[in-house]
């Protein structure tokens, strides 16, 4: 067996697709996928553990070949307590089964799952090293209502309290400076960035925007309430009617909270001034749409350290966005885009208003914006990452 293969579980669910004559695909709607399989290619082997959903058609990221899935049962939602527990068998089988194929582990959580698997992979001698992508406590406190908020959040209070607890014997990725001090008792921590945006990009040049006529916002982000969709209908609904006609918005993305946002865009009378894309697959014309508009315009309430940041400065795109998690870090406390506190429109719309009224404040964000992106390319991130999982991982 080869000594140096990689396995990767992350709670996603992947498409197999297999049809007469046909090889059988692997692929998922998360793009950071590509910076996993990225990472895999430094190894001898990528293992992806994750749940299996059988379908006709691919999703939008095929896997690459060489990597292999071990299929984990599947569920919709942890919160589907009668889905999961027939799950939670077939899981800790395949888990056993899938790390005899493996040398050593990534593992992203804080998730059940998760803790299950960084335990046995430990007591079969596999070296672990955990991930954490977002901070769980603030995403369920920004999305979990109703009855269902004093038993949720309780329960990811004792998820992420085990995973930093696994933190001090086990090496953790995290991402932005807020999840490094979160995690900070741990054993070694590295903060990453999540970047799929290729080093090639750098090379475009940086499309001049006319900013006397009409200002194209942009922002790509799913329709969630920690991503807090609403509000930037509301700082549109600000900006016409201070300014009308000068201001439209584009939206990539897809969620629960469309039709919400849909129905206040119209009783707000600005639904003439969204352009509703869905889901653009970032090889599908994703960065045209950057080098496009004029302003990116990020307002969640809870981030890890968001690649949308990074698809904008590498597009020379001026940015605001919400001071949360990981954002002040991918902007450089501010001095790449210009940061604001979260859920606070009159700053919001003021610093939009700021982008679009002074030239010398945005060139000097896209400028300093264009300095970071050249480290914070596909390449250059999966290359920490790898060099932080091999180092001291030989057996």
């Amino acid at each position: 067996m080869s000594r140096n293969r990689l396995g990767v579980y992350l709670d996603d669910v992947y498409v197999v697709t297999e049809g007469a004559g046909q090889r059988r695909h692997v692929s998922t709607d998360r793009s950071f996928l590509l910076f996993v399989v990225e990472v895999g290619r430094a190894f001898d082997g990528l293992v992806l553990f994750g749940r299996a959903s059988p379908a006709t058609e691919d999703a939008e990221y095929v896997i690459d070949e060489e990597a292999e899935l071990i299929e984990l049962p599947h569920y919709s939602s942890l919160r589907r307590f009668f889905e999961v527990l027939p799950a939670v068998t077939g899981t800790v089988r395949a888990f056993w089964k899938g790390l005899g194929q493996v040398d050593v582990l990534w593992v992203f959580g804080p998730h059940p799952f998760a803790a299950v698997l960084a335990v046995m992979a430990t007591a079969r001698g596999r070296k672990v090293v955990l991930g954490v992508r977002q901070h769980s406590i603030q995403l369920y406190d920004a999305r979990v209502s109703g009855w269902r908020r004093v038993p949720s959040l309780a329960a990811v209070h004792a998820l992420d309290g085990l995973f930093r607890l696994l933190s001090r014997r086990m090496k953790v990725t995290v991402q932005g400076a807020e999840l490094a001090q979160h995690y900070g008792s741990g054993r070694e921590v590295l903060s990453m960035t999540e970047s799929i945006v290729a080093a090639s990009e750098l090379t475009a040049p940086v499309v001049a925007r006319d900013w006397s006529g009409q200002i194209e916002l942009l922002t790509v982000g799913r329709f969630e309430t920690e991503k807090n969709p609403l509000l930037l209908v509301e700082a549109l609904a600000r900006l016409e009617k201070e300014t009308p006609g000068r201001y439209r918005l584009t939206w990539v993305g897809r969620g629960p909270l469309e039709e919400e946002v849909i129905a206040r865009a119209a009783a707000l009378g600005v639904d003439r001034l969204i352009e509703l894309h869905g889901y653009i697959p970032f090889d599908a014309g994703l960065l045209d749409l950057y080098r496009r508009a004029h302003v990116f315009v990020h307002v969640s309430l809870s981030e890890g350290m968001p690649k949308v940041l990074i698809e904008a400065l590498v597009c020379g795109t001026a940015v605001v966005a919400t001071d949360v998690g990981g954002v002040s870090d991918a902007l450089d406390d501010g001095e790449a885009g210009l940061l604001v506190p979260p859920d606070d429109l009159d700053a919001l719309v003021d610093a939009v208003r700021r982008i679009t009224d002074e030239p010398l404040l945005r060139q000097g964000l896209v400028q300093r914006g264009g300095e970071l992106a050249r480290s914070l390319t596909l390449e250059a991130q999966a290359e920490r990452v790898v060099s932080f999982i091999q180092r001291d991982t030989a057996q």
